[in-house]
C-alpha cells in the first residue's frame, strides 16, 4: 500500500503454511529453487494486493536443513534483494528445528512469534539463548493470539490496571502462565 515491492518467502519445508493464506498450491517453491530444479524467477505468485508477491515452500523435501543451510539460500536472497523493497520469510518454528536460526540472525528485523496458551514455556527460555549466546542478538518477540476479552489486557473504553501491579494475582490470567517461571 506503500508502493513498495513486497516479497514473502516460505522456508517452512517440513510444514508450509504460506500458500494457504493466499489460497494458492504450493507446487513449486523454495525447495525447488534451493535444489536447483527451478529459477527463482518462475516460482513468484502474484496476490491479490499490488505489489505484494509470494513463492511457496514447494514439496516437501526429504533433506530441509540441508537445502536451508547449503549455502544457496544467501545467493538467492541477495537475488531478491535486487527486485524488491522488502522480503518476509516464514521460518520454521526455531522452538523445534535449529536450521531457522542462522536465517533468523541475518533478517534485518528476526521477529520470534509466541502463541498465548500455545506455546510451550520453554519456548521463552530459547528466545533468552539466542539472545544471551549472541546467536540472534536484535531478536524482537511477538505474542499473538491474545484474548482480549479473556484478560482485560486491551485498549478500551473502561479501562484500567485494576490489579495489574499486585504481585498475588500475577500470573492468574492464562497468556501471563508463558512468562511466570
Amino acid at each position: 500500500m506503500m508502493g513498495k515491492k513486497v516479497l514473502v518467502i516460505d522456508l517452512d519445508l517440513r510444514k508450509p503454511k504460506v500458500h494457504h493464506a493466499f489460497g494458492s498450491t504450493n507446487n513449486n517453491g523454495m525447495s525447488s529453487v534451493l535444489a536447483e530444479k527451478s529459477d527463482w524467477r518462475s516460482c513468484v505468485n502474484k496476490s491479490e494486493i499490488e505489489g505484494l508477491d509470494f513463492i511457496t515452500a514447494g514439496p516437501i523435501p526429504p533433506n530441509p536443513s540441508e537445502l536451508i543451510i547449503g549455502g544457496r539460500l544467501e545467493k538467492i536472497i541477495a537475488e531478491f534483494k535486487t527486485q524488491y523493497d522488502m522480503i518476509l520469510i516464514d521460518n520454521p518454528p526455531v522452538g523445534i528445528v535449529s536450521d531457522g536460526i542462522g536465517v533468523l540472525n541475518k533478517a534485518d528485523c528476526p521477529i520470534y512469534v509466541l502463541r498465548a496458551n500455545y506455546s510451550k514455556r520453554m519456548f521463552v527460555h530459547r528466545i533468552t539463548d539466542l539472545i544471551e549466546s549472541n546467536k540472534v542478538p536484535k531478536l524482537f518477540v511477538l505474542l499473538n493470539s491474545v484474548d482480549s476479552t479473556k484478560t482485560g489486557y486491551g485498549y478500551a473504553y473502561g479501562y484500567s490496571y485494576g490489579d495489574y501491579y499486585t504481585d498475588e494475582n500475577f500470573g492468574k490470567k492464562k497468556w501471563w502462565k508463558i512468562w511466570k517461571k
